[in-house]
């Protein structure tokens, strides 16, 4: 009887320690991101006859060498049974507006393009051994040529009536950035009580440390574009580049290359950092020989990436700046912000006149957004936002005699200033080039091999953040860890997207629209 009630008395405690050890595994379980993962689709058509069955049996096994290889590219999401087509929460925001054949099929060679691009890079990153696999293709080119000969051949199959045609409009979407089950599991409407103190904590904390103003005292590192934009003291430049800049069926602007490289050089900001070690400057992420990526601070470099958002009726391009730094470096064993990488974006948009409207900063994690509109806007008084974005006005600046200058804090690249100069103004600059965003999903090895720098759920490996372990209720894959450019969700509490398309709308009115 004794015996029994030892046990009987010892229970609770096993029951206690078991949960807990379940809870942690659970938790571990939720971090693996397994319902984030791109997986590959196949073709309605596979194991068909005739020329419509090779080519979908070609992309069948052409993503089955690509996951063998792991080189899954996450930027843009696949759509059911339609393996040369993805897309953006751009793109898909058009899904109820392509009605006529003319619209329809513009949206769809959008979604090809894409499809296409990323299908570039998961090719440069197979294995020799995986590009053998595919014994009719010799080389890289001849994949590529493959993907785009049967891209064309499905697609001038699939949407041969209005019933296919609805048939892609319903697939066509992109899931969120959150994970449903974490917030289930989180009990969300209790943990977005404390998770929304905390926001409240940093935007005040923000909102106290910002100043649209040079800051005083304070000896950075000022980062120059090497290119100097000469053309700026032409006064029809800008006059010039829209006049000729035509629109598709959907009203999507089609910059010339010419062009877009002119747009990315006139708004290249100023980076300013005070350096109080390695982790402050700006540099290139590399692939190390040991497998792990670092930051080249020897070679600074600014990614940019063309974007497109809504605003009411209009189409506006918007410009992203991104730049990578080796680490944010961590106060202590317990900093469960700090680790390996960090990184900023900031992005410009322009009206329909190609003037600045909006500028907007965030970290590469997602974290730490902040609005900054131009007189051109009005903040909305209410916003459907559970969790509301942080919003500070910006100086007005002509870039054809100003700089516009990113300030960031030591250690932590907080953004505490955002102000302009003259573009005359006398000091040393460090110079940075201007590189495409898409390098980054295709770095060179040691091994002479080529792999992005993401991996398949848009992560970058090695800069997973110790917030993880606390913030997963909130449906955020890896919480902090660096990502890539349309995987950001932006807040914690409710849903919020960098690259969503109606944003504009849902936080500002216009003063003014030319």
């Amino acid at each position: 009887m004794r015996l029994e009630n030892n046990f009987a008395g010892q229970r609770p405690r096993f029951q206690r320690t078991g949960s807990l050890f379940l809870l942690i595994l659970w938790i571990f379980f939720l971090q693996s991101g397994c319902a984030m993962w791109p997986e590959p689709t196949r073709s309605v058509h596979v194991g068909a006859t005739g020329p419509i069955g090779s080519c979908a049996d070609f992309f069948t096994l052409l993503d089955r060498q690509v996951t063998a290889s792991d080189a899954i590219d996450a930027g843009y999401a696949r759509v059911e049974h339609y393996p040369y087509l993805r897309t953006d929460r751009f793109i898909a925001s058009f899904e109820d507006e392509v009605e006529d054949n003319r619209t329809f099929a513009t949206w769809v060679d959008h979604m090809q393009a894409l499809d296409q691009s990323a299908r570039r890079f998961e090719i440069a990153g197979l294995s020799e051994s995986n590009v053998a696999a595919l014994a009719s293709m010799k080389t890289r080119d001849e994949l590529y040529d493959k993907v785009v000969a049967c891209g064309n051949l499905l697609k001038n199959n699939d949407f041969t009536n209005s019933e296919n045609k609805a048939r892609l409009r319903r697939r066509a979407a992109v899931r969120d950035e959150y994970i449903p089950l974490r917030r289930v599991l989180g009990i969300s409407p209790i943990s977005d009580i404390f998770v929304l103190r905390g926001v409240d904590r940093w935007h005040a904390e923000a909102r106290a440390r910002f100043s649209p103003e040079p800051p005083s005292n304070w000896h950075a590192i000022r980062y120059a574009p090497v290119e100097k934009p000469d053309f700026l003291s032409d006064p029809l430049w800008l006059h010039r580049i829209m006049n000729r800049t035509k629109r598709d069926a959907l009203g999507i602007p089609a910059y010339p290359e010419e062009d877009r490289r002119l747009l990315f050089q006139a708004h290249a900001p100023l980076w300013e950092v005070p350096a109080q070690g390695d982790f402050d400057r700006i540099g290139t992420p590399i692939w190390t020989e040991d497998g792990r990526i670092e930051v080249d601070t020897g070679s600074p470099q600014t990614y940019t990436r063309l974007s497109f958002t809504r605003f009411g009726k209009a189409i506006l391009t918007q410009l992203n700046y991104v730049v990578w730094f080796p680490s944010r470096p961590k106060e202590g064993v317990m900093d469960i912000y700090g680790g390996l990488l960090d990184g900023l974006n900031y992005r410009v948009t322009l009206d329909t006149d190609g003037k600045p409207i909006l500028y907007e900063t965030m970290h590469n994690c997602g974290c730490y957004y902040k609005a900054y509109p131009t007189s051109r806007l009005q903040v909305r008084k209410t916003m459907a936002y559970s969790e509301p974005p942080l919003i500070f006005n910006a100086r007005e600046i002509d870039v054809s005699r100003e700089w516009m200058v990113v300030a960031m804090a030591p250690r932590t690249h907080y953004v505490n200033h955002l102000y302009p100069l003259p573009r005359d103004f006398q000091s040393n600059t460090v110079d940075y080039r201007l590189q495409e965003y898409d390098h980054l999903k295709s770095l060179p090895q040691t091994n002479g091999n080529r792999k992005s720098m993401f991996n398949r759920y848009g992560i970058v490996p090695g800069s997973e953040r110790l917030e993880r372990y606390i913030l997963w209720p909130t449906g955020v894959l890896s919480p902090g860890a660096m990502r890539q450019w349309g995987k950001h969700a932006v807040a914690f509490v409710g849903q919020r997207h960098f690259d969503d398309p109606f944003y504009l709308d849902r936080m500002f009115r216009p003063n003014h629209i030319p």
